[in-house]
């Protein structure tokens, strides 16, 4: 588990890294080369474009990051974890998870991003 915990925090880490080398080794590391990112405003396909789609993150948040809110949860190749988005001046996030598909190398191929908590049926 140490290694998914580690997969995760460097998976967070490379989205507010404020070097842009490093960006892209952080997360070279821990994503698939085709991998699949999507959430409710995106869906992109690839190291290079996350990096873009981060890029434009954290020039319109800049000071801010993600903190993990859970451990991570897994079982197969499927992993889930929560986190929310931080700044500096205090700002906090809703609360939001991930869910994501491990390639056989051990890398990220699918990550599903949710933002805030889910709706409660009503009654």
């Amino acid at each position: 588990m140490a290694d998914l915990e580690r997969l995760v925090t460097d998976y967070c880490r490379a989205w507010f890294d404020p070097n842009p080398v490093e960006r892209r080794r952080l997360l070279s590391a821990v994503f698939e080369p085709d991998g699949i990112y999507t959430d409710p405003k995106t869906h992109v396909v690839g190291v290079d474009a996350l990096l873009r789609h981060i890029d434009g993150v954290i020039a319109a948040r800049d000071g801010f990051y993600l903190e993990l809110t859970t451990r991570v949860d897994a079982h197969h190749d499927f992993i889930r974890f929560g986190w929310v988005q931080r700044g500096a001046n205090g700002f906090r996030g809703a609360d939001s998870i991930d869910i994501a598909r491990l390639s056989p190398a051990g890398k990220f191929s699918l990550i599903v991003g949710f933002f805030g908590p889910m709706t409660a049926l009503d009654g």
